[in-house]
């Protein structure tokens, strides 16, 4: 008898971006700050939960606030399916989650779906819902995984040519990173804020390589402009660090930095860099997907600003923050 499956796209879900009302946010809110810093990932192999009665799958969570949250479950919302959830056995004092500027780490959830009967195969929204385990009308974050942010499909690009000439055949279908915030300290608190100046850095791959096209956007006068990569293999990795420097127009990283080629372009005024990085020095040359964060440092006037692509501070070196990227050839 021929099995038929449920395919659910879009399930590697990290939801740290802020969107505009950031600005409205009280700092000191938890759950304001929640819904900017509390990181949520379903990790499952490129992006495709595929169920056929029954599928289970890991939610993991890290607390990047500034402080802990006292009291956090989940709930797994969804008309089509029964749903048990289990906190991670080695989960310290469950149901607190410790946030990881005072030494919290990556916790889950396991999670079994059994689709209801009767229930046809087709496409379902199932949404996660974090709430306060005192008082479960106050929520932390509701994902709709349907709709969010899954894994980015990248395309073999290995005809990229790193001349600093920016060409739109090379580049157009390179997955565009952009969206970077600053988490500044008010008070006792901190927030997010975006930043003023949006870095525009495109990630694009062949088997070989790893390519991106690094747009330092308002570095003018900037007495300092370094982008940093973060790469890891898996979200459990350590990550690999890049660093790019537009005005020195050099590379830092471990092993030889001279394997990496870079290309300034002069068409940009020199706020544009090309770079193509030997995927061995990443850990991820027998890999066919692997994550990916940036930040960038910028200092004026002798005032230093630094953003973040995905996470904050307390977990840029943290590969559970980053977006995954798969290979689709």
């Amino acid at each position: 008898m021929r099995r038929k499956f449920l395919v659910l796209t879009g399930l590697a879900v990290t939801l740290l971006m802020c969107t505009s009302a950031v600005e409205a946010h009280l700092c000191n809110d938890v759950f304001a700050q929640a819904q900017d810093n509390l990181a949520v990932k379903v990790d499952v192999r490129d992006g495709q939960l595929r169920i056929s009665e029954e599928a289970s799958f890991r939610v993991y969570l890290l607390n990047t606030m500034d402080r802990n949250i006292v009291s956090i479950k989940l709930e797994v919302v969804s008309e089509e399916f029964k749903a048990e959830v289990t906190p991670s056995s080695d989960w310290d004092n469950y149901p607190s989650l410790k946030t990881t500027n005072k030494g919290g780490e990556k916790v889950y959830f396991d999670v079994k779906l059994k689709r209801k009967p009767d229930v046809p195969d087709g496409r379902y929204e199932i949404g996660l819902r974090l709430y306060n385990g005192r008082n479960r009308d106050q929520i932390f974050k509701t994902v709709d995984l349907e709709s969010a942010a899954g894994a980015h499909r990248l395309e073999n690009k290995s005809q990229i040519q790193v001349d600093g000439d920016i060409n739109r055949e090379e580049w157009g279908d390179a997955y565009l990173c952009t969206g970077f915030f600053e988490y500044i300290k008010k008070g006792r608190y901190f927030e997010n804020r975006k930043a003023e100046h949006q870095p525009r850095f495109r990630v694009s791959a062949s088997e070989k390589y790893l390519y991106g096209m690094l747009g330092f956007v308002g570095g003018k006068d900037a007495e300092k402009d370094v982008a940093t990569l973060y790469v890891a293999s898996s979200s459990d990795a350590e990550p690999v660090k890049v660093q790019f420097d537009r005005i020195r127009g050099n590379v830092e990283c471990e092993g030889d930095a001279s394997r990496i080629k870079i290309a300034k372009s002069e068409q940009s005024r020199g706020e544009v860099l090309e770079c193509r990085i030997p995927r061995d020095m990443l850990g991820i040359e027998d890999t066919d997907e692997f994550y990916v964060n940036f930040s960038r440092s910028v200092r004026k006037n002798g005032e230093e600003q630094v953003s973040y692509w995905r996470g904050n501070k307390f977990s840029v070196t943290n590969p559970v923050v980053y977006d995954k990227f798969v290979q689709a050839w």
